[in-house]
């Protein structure tokens, strides 16, 4: 992740709060979007809605392990940047890795 900017913070636990992302990934092309927090259960997991290059829903899910917590990204979304339309077929191997962090 390169930037993010805080445009709406939400209710007291953070439900409602838009931010505005860019990232910059290992490939020559970056990504920007927004994204709205639209579920949070404390020590568990936190859920958000997608909108700009990447449309869609990604869900973080906490889990204790041992004497840390595990973490899982699911995201559900779809690329609306046109260079990446055009060459996801080809590339979506490429792509998959290079959002892993």
């Amino acid at each position: 992740m390169q930037r993010v900017r805080v445009l709406q913070k939400g209710d007291a636990q953070g439900v409602g709060a838009l931010r505005h992302m860019n990232w910059k990934t290992a490939l020559p092309y970056s990504l920007t979007f927004s994204m709205r927090t639209t579920r949070i259960e404390q020590m568990h997991c936190f859920e958000g809605s997608a909108t700009g290059e990447l449309e869609g829903r990604g869900v973080w899910t906490l889990h204790p392990d041992g004497s840390g917590t595990q973490a899982r990204c699911d995201w559900t979304v779809d690329v609306t940047c046109p260079c990446m339309c055009l060459t996801a077929p080809l590339l979506q191997p490429v792509f998959a890795g290079t959002m892993a962090w």
